[in-house]
């Protein structure tokens, strides 16, 4: 896990239909997934995919291993870019890069590999045409500010004044440039810590009040609502944190 972003290489977890604000990039190591948008559309049989910002979906990988990419993109335009199946896997560097990760050498992986691999999928997956010119610099701030507080004591208030803004004004900004009202960023942004915390070995319950949810019950339902799996499934991976927001 980077701040911002998360490589996730397990065994499929079968989800329920989900959506949440990264992009999501998912391939099928050992073989295809099913894939659907909708309860009530048919299942589609892919080997890879790509799931725009707040896209609903939902996968079946019958227990097969998984590499999903996870990138909060708040600069990513919201233009469909969700395919099923997705142009990445007929790249040839994207092919080399899932190549390395065969036959159990994703255990081996370090973060400077984890950082190239992520690097290497993003080219492969997104065209420059794809993306914004670079944020308001106000949100910017906001976002580092977020990011430094861990979303602890940040309200559109507080926010507002940080960037010499009316709140009515900042909070309608903020959700013109990240496609999201603040609230559910800072939920987003609290998920991710959950998940920084769990990583650094405390329980869940800790691990909910360290990043600002009223409760366990309170995150959980956070987790499941934005990610389709509880978040007990956390306690199964060996998770690395980053804190490098640079990364």
């Amino acid at each position: 896990m980077w701040r911002g972003s998360a490589l996730v290489i397990s065994p499929g977890i079968d989800s329920s239909l989900h959506t949440h604000f990264a992009l999501q990039l998912t391939y099928g190591l050992q073989r295809p997934f099913r894939v659907r948008l909708q309860t009530d559309q048919p299942w589609e049989v892919t080997r890879s995919a790509c799931f725009a910002p707040h896209q609903a979906h939902q996968i079946d990988s019958d227990g097969g291993l998984l590499a999903h990419l996870f990138v909060e993109m708040p600069e990513m335009l919201n233009a469909d870019c969700t395919a099923v199946p997705a142009a990445f896997a007929g790249v040839p560097a994207f092919q080399r890069m899932a190549d390395s990760l065969q036959d159990g050498r994703h255990q081996m992986l370090d973060m400077a590999v984890a950082t190239q691999l992520r690097h290497t999928w993003l080219s492969c997956a997104l065209p420059e045409s794809q993306l914004k010119p670079a944020l308001d610099g106000r949100i910017t701030t906001v976002l580092e500010q977020i990011a430094a507080s861990r979303g602890l004591d940040c309200n559109g208030e507080n926010l507002a004044r940080l960037v010499h803004l009316s709140e009515s004004r900042f909070t309608h900004l903020f959700r013109q440039q990240t496609g999201m009202s603040l609230s559910r960023y800072l939920l987003w942004s609290r998920m991710v810590d959950a998940v920084a915390s769990v990583a650094a070995g405390n329980n869940m319950t800790a691990a909910a009040h360290a990043s600002g949810f009223a409760d366990l019950a309170h995150m959980s339902r956070t987790f499941r609502n934005m990610m389709g799996v509880p978040p007990s499934e956390l306690q199964r991976m060996a998770i690395a944190f980053k804190q490098d927001q640079s990364a």
